[in-house]
């Protein structure tokens, strides 16, 4: 899946309204806060006092600190002041824990991207051009990239355009720095049906989440009728999340196609 991102190229560009984005506080006033983002060549970002927190703020220092990494929206844009105004309150914390794992994923990815350029005697800008865009426009990120290169060997990175040089250097280098490690996200849904179909439009509708979750390894399990929980595991975080909605949705449709009606009543 292709997707935008600032990765390696020196271009300096600022974000886009509604986007998330990673800040690291730097200052802290009695009006908000000012981040860099990390994501823009440390441009700075402001959260106003009234976007830090969905609670009354008595004290900003309560809720961020200096030098910590946090996850704001962005909420306005002025290019030709350069001024970024965001929100540390309206991102979910379910967005933020996806949006530093992405973050985090990136940055192994563009060290070890970072290395090759080293042992081919290139800058990290040249790398990127021969191999980091060629993964990023291929694979969900560059990390991927390797974690695939690592399981399938350097075919997978020659057969996307990548120099055969460089893609048996980095298939020695995911094997050697690259552990794929899998992340598991659960949900515990509540299913009734007092209708004509009773307990068996339940069956269906955990079979049908089954469905979807089987190609993961993920389950369906029961915790305790009429509560059930589904999970999912994978490689890819925002994957795995998709991969949860999708199988909860179709649980929820088809409990309430059978007369009954369902819930989540727990995320993890």
């Amino acid at each position: 899946m292709k997707k935008e991102k600032p990765s390696l190229s020196s271009e300096v560009k600022l974000p886009e309204v509604g986007e998330l984005v990673i800040g690291t506080v730097q200052r802290i006033t009695s009006h908000g806060a000012y981040a860099t983002m990390d994501e823009y060549a440390n441009q700075e970002c402001f959260i106003h006092i009234s976007e830090i927190a969905s609670t009354w703020v008595r004290n900003i220092r309560n809720f961020v600190r200096e030098n910590q990494k946090i996850v704001v929206k962005v909420l306005r844009v002025d290019a030709q002041r350069h001024q970024v105004d965001t929100s540390k309150r309206r991102v979910t914390k379910e967005q933020g824990r996806m949006k530093i794992q992405e973050w985090k994923r990136a940055q192994r990815g563009s060290k070890l991207l970072a290395f090759a350029a080293e042992r081919m005697k290139k800058t990290p800008e040249e790398a990127y051009t021969i191999a980091g865009k060629p993964m990023e426009e291929n694979f969900t990120d560059i990390l991927e990239g390797l974690e695939e290169t690592k399981e399938k060997g350097p075919q997978i990175l020659t057969d996307i355009g990548v120099p055969k040089k460089w893609a048996e250097l980095l298939y020695e280098l995911a094997k050697a720095h690259v552990i794929v490690r899998e992340v598991n996200v659960e949900t515990t849904l509540e299913l009734t049906c007092r209708g004509p179909e009773g307990v068996e439009g339940v069956r269906k509708a955990l079979l049908a989440a089954q469905e979807i979750v089987s190609s993961s390894g993920g389950e369906v399990f029961l915790e305790g009728a009429p509560r059930y929980r589904i999970r999912v595991s994978g490689k890819d975080y925002k994957e795995a999340e998709q991969l949860l909605d999708d199988a909860v949705n179709s649980s929820l449709k088809v409990i309430e196609a059978c007369g009954g009606e369902g819930k989540i009543t727990e995320r993890s």
